[in-house]
Formats: structure tokens, sequence, C-alpha cells
């Protein structure tokens, strides 16, 4: 069961309508607004929490804590995470920028927590 907790969220303004993407990652998109991410995208700055219908309109976008976040294939827990074409998340290969940790398994459209945390995925111990 996915959880969330709100630590930090910023308000930027949409690019355009993104109500289909809430639970998607977003990166950043001109003064103060955002768009969806693109894959490995190091312009990621948080996953999307509301539902803006149209471009101007205020995008609610997590940035530390527990996001809930749509999964564009199987993900194991404790995976570094990444967004794919689709700014959907996926396990971040090495060197990859990724923006947090699967706090659960998850597979393919599944509805997973993220541990919010942003960086540059470190080689396997």
């Amino acid at each position: 069961m996915a959880v969330e907790q709100r630590q930090y969220d910023i308000s930027l303004d949409a690019a355009r309508d993104l109500s289909d993407y809430q639970y998607h990652v977003m990166a950043g998109s001109g003064e103060f607004g955002c768009d969806i991410a693109g894959e490995a995208d190091i312009d990621s700055v948080g996953i999307l929490q509301s539902k803006p219908d149209a471009e101007g309109v205020s995008a609610e976008v997590r940035r530390v804590g527990i996001s809930k976040a749509v999964c564009g294939g199987t993900i194991p827990a404790w995976s570094f995470v990444t967004p794919d074409a689709d700014s959907h998340i996926v396990v971040a290969a090495e060197g990859e920028y990724h923006v947090g940790r699967a706090m659960e398994a998850g597979i393919e459209d599944q509805v997973i927590s993220v541990l919010m945390e942003f960086g540059t995925t470190p080689a396997e111990s």
C-alpha cells in the first residue's frame, strides 16, 4: 500500500495541462515552472502531487518526504529510481540522476511510495 509524508512541497506554474500526470516526475521549465521530466532527467525537481489542468495553474511538487509515484516497469524495493521518457519511475542505472528510492516493490502502472532523495546513482556495493 503506497503511503506519503509531506515534508516540503513547492508550488510551480504548470507548463501545460498536467492533470493526467499526478504522481509523475516533474522537471523545471522556464521561470518558476514545471513540465513532465524526460528519461533520467537531471532537471527533475520532484513528483507532482496535484492535478493542474491548464498552463500557468499552480502545480504542487514534492521535493522532500515520501511521495506516491507511478512505476514504468518492475522496481525492487529500495532501488534508486529515475524518470523514464513518460515521466514514470524506473530503476536508475549507475551514474544516472535519481529522484529517490522505492520503499516497496512495484510493477508497471502501479503507484508505490518513494523516499525523495536527489543525486547520482552509485555503483552497486
